[in-house]
């Protein structure tokens, strides 16, 4: 990682090896049972500005894919921070054995733009493509990533990361939901089963599965 500020990026927690890493406050997981997942479709919508414009832990809200055990996360994002006192999307990877942080270019985005995302299995299982952009907006942003692990990635995770030093550095509206969520696993749309956890927590921060398709978070904002 080339600076302190990627340092701090999306899977970083270096106290935890492979994740959940210590990073994360709340998350959902659904567990592919040995089935590698072959297609997400998702959306959200950025959230209202923190009230305090300067967040320097960098919070993301994103979603990924991973094997078991969780070493190479492939991820969409959308983050707060990465890029001065803005929200930036982009696509990124983790790779705990080694490989790093890999991230893709970014694009602005301002509360309100709603956000779309999807990642595609691709060469036969051997590589993820990553797409993410705006409504309305230029040309998404695309990513292909090798896979790394010799077994399949198996796990879909949504997650809140990067503990805040104040709840104001958080989005003022105190919640974000990724929604139109479209899960395969080998080609075959299932309906996804959530399992919710508080982890790491700052600012209570929780998850709610308001429906397979629907997952709510929240967090206090003062």
């Amino acid at each position: 990682m080339k600076s302190a500020m990627l340092a701090l990026l999306m899977a970083a927690g270096a106290s935890a090896r492979c994740d959940p890493a210590d990073s994360w406050l709340a998350y959902a997981v659904m567990k592919g049972g040995g089935k590698a997942i072959s297609q997400v479709n998702v959306t959200w919508v950025v959230p209202e500005n923190p009230t305090d414009a300067f967040s320097p832990a960098a919070p993301g809200w994103w979603y990924g894919v991973e094997p078991e055990p969780a070493c190479d996360l492939i991820q969409p994002i959308l983050a707060y921070g990465y890029k001065g006192n803005e929200y930036s999307i982009f696509n990124g990877e983790y790779d705990w054995d080694g490989g790093g942080w890999w991230s893709s270019e970014t694009q602005k985005v301002v509360p309100g733009d709603k956000v779309f995302s999807s990642l595609t299995l691709i060469d036969n299982g051997k590589a993820m493509r990553m797409v993410i952009g705006k409504e309305g907006g230029k040309n998404p942003v695309v990513s292909t990533r090798s896979l790394t692990a010799k077994t399949p990635y198996t796990d879909l995770y949504f997650v809140v990361e990067h503990q805040p030093s104040s709840c104001k550095q958080y989005p003022a509206n105190g919640e974000i939901t990724f929604a139109n969520i479209y899960v395969e696993l080998e080609g075959t749309a299932v309906t996804p089963t959530w399992e919710q956890i508080k982890y790491k927590d700052a600012c209570s921060c929780a998850g709610q599965t308001v429906d397979p398709k629907t997952l709510k978070f929240t967090w206090d904002t003062k």
